[in-house]
């Protein structure tokens, strides 16, 4: 298996992703998945690009906010790349404010001048914080980028 980057589309109450693998000119999706946390049972979900179910898992609500869900999406990616390697995530960011033109590689920096943001669209602004925050936690020297929607 090849190289591969995850993307994250952060929701109200859910974070879609597509993993796509990067060893061509061209980005190709591997599979693409559902995080929804809008049930008591919050889900993970995985797709091949031919809608066949690759992976499920329920988790309990109290798992920490989908914390336990995203530690279990990279650790189904490591196991689903057999031998390639996840090298980057990329985040869409609903505000950027006046700092971020365009796609960001996050830093600590990053995150506090976003979270800072947050007055500007108080309902998006911590939910696509929160799976940052988390792969930083979970993964340290995993590569994150922010894509904002402010750049449009």
């Amino acid at each position: 298996m090849s190289d591969a980057i995850l993307v994250l589309n952060s929701g109200s109450s859910s974070v879609k992703f597509g993993l796509f693998d990067i060893s061509r000119a061209e980005p190709d999706l591997l599979c693409k998945g559902l995080l929804d946390e809008h049930d008591a049972q919050p889900r993970l979900t995985a797709t091949d690009t031919s809608g066949n179910r690759l992976f499920e898992k329920r988790r309990d609500a109290a798992d920490n906010e989908g914390k336990t869900l995203l530690a279990d999406i990279l650790d189904w990616i490591d196991g689903y790349l057999a031998g390639g390697s996840l090298l980057a995530v990329g985040h869409r960011v609903v505000h950027g404010g006046r700092d971020f033109a365009g796609p960001a590689e996050v830093t600590d920096a990053t995150i506090e001048a976003l979270a800072a943001l947050t007055p500007l669209a108080p309902l998006h602004q911590p939910r696509c914080l929160s799976p940052i925050r988390t792969i930083k936690s979970l993964r340290p020297g995993l590569r994150q980028i922010a894509c904002f929607d402010t750049a449009f």
